[in-house]
């Protein structure tokens, strides 16, 4: 797959994305007194703001709005919004955990290679999930109970609407690569429009949060980084990578998730932890490497078979050419022998 950027940097997108997606985990802990519903619809209302400037672009394109909508849904509202939920009731460390599953899903279901595509993944697969075991070996402790047990299922639902969003939406830029530049604005508008009528019936029903500001300056974070910025480098980098390379590139958003995690617990992580959070990046790595000899091979592949085809056509084109110049020579000789019969006295 091309696209209008550097491999490279599409991987540096990716991360960045992922490194915003993961504030979304530790934010209900930035703002504890703001109901965790009500900072997710905020950040989407944050969303559709910074969008406006681009709506003029969006709205002379040619927008699939019925599945940027559902883009909005399944990976705005409804995902951050389960997750936001699920760090509240069943604490940050089991929902990065099930968040975490997001990229086997996604590998598995993105996969287009058969058996043999499944096979080279193992690898990286394994060392992702190894990473993800040993990293909440010891989780930090949570609610517990049955509020767990509701926020573990609420992100695994998350999982599943995430899984949705990232396929069709890379199947979206796949098949209309112009939608590129104003994707990203037209989801946050779509976002915005659903998420204000959503966040105003809260500030109604349960009014203005203790610390406001505090809580607004978080939305605003959200709603411009973890949302307008990290869609965008997420659409750039789903334009060039493959989807089952960026499947694995998102186990970087548990990684980061766990580093905010800690960094706001103020306490660094054990040895345990640490190790596996090496192992979660080195099957990240692993996953990128992958993929770069995968693609090596099919450009070495369709170089071969332009080689040739180039030596077919130039082989064609010589016995082409000698066939001319044979029939050219026969020709001349015929003509040369019917001169010299014409001019022979009687």
């Amino acid at each position: 797959m091309t696209g209008g950027i550097s491999r490279r940097t599409a991987l540096a997108a990716m991360t960045f994305a992922c490194a915003g997606w993961a504030a979304v985990f530790v934010a209900p802990e930035l703002a504890p007194l703001a109901p965790a519903l009500l900072l997710a619809m905020g950040r989407f209302v944050a969303f559709g703001a910074v969008s406006l400037p681009q709506a003029r672009a969006v709205l002379r394109a040619d927008v699939p709005w019925l599945r940027v909508v559902g883009h909005a849904v399944t990976g705005s509202l409804l995902y951050f919004g389960l997750v936001a939920l699920s760090v509240r009731l069943a604490g940050p460390t089991i929902a990065v955990a099930t968040i975490g599953l997001v990229p086997v899903v996604m590998a598995l279901f993105s996969n287009r290679r058969g058996l043999p595509g499944v096979r080279a993944l193992l690898p990286a697969l394994a060392l992702v999930g190894v990473g993800q075991v040993l990293v909440h070996l010891s989780p930090v402790p949570g609610p517990g109970g049955a509020s767990a047990v509701i926020g573990t299922v609420l992100a695994l639902v998350a999982v599943a609407s995430w899984t949705w969003y990232g396929l069709d939406s890379h199947r979206l830029l796949a098949a209309r690569p112009d939608l590129g530049p104003v994707l990203a604005g037209a989801q946050g508008l779509a976002a915005g429009v659903l998420a204000l009528p959503v966040a105003i019936w809260l500030l109604a029903t349960e009014g203005v949060p203790a610390q406001p500001v505090r809580a607004l300056l978080v939305v605003l974070f959200l709603g411009l980084v973890s949302s307008w910025l990290a869609v965008r480098a997420w659409h750039a980098a789903a334009a060039r990578l493959e989807p089952v390379l960026v499947s694995q590139l998102m186990a970087l958003e548990t990684a980061w998730g766990f580093v905010f995690a800690a960094l706001l617990a103020g306490a660094l992580p054990g040895p345990v932890a640490l190790i596996g959070e090496v192992a979660l990046v080195a099957g990240v790595a692993l996953a990128v490497v992958t993929d770069g000899h995968r693609e090596r091979r099919e450009r070495a592949a369709h170089s071969d078979l332009g080689s040739s085809a180039s030596t077919a056509r130039a082989t064609r084109s010589a016995a082409s050419l000698m066939r001319d110049e044979r029939g050219s020579s026969a020709e001349a000789c015929a003509t040369a022998s019917s001169s010299a019969q014409t001019s022979k006295p009687a």
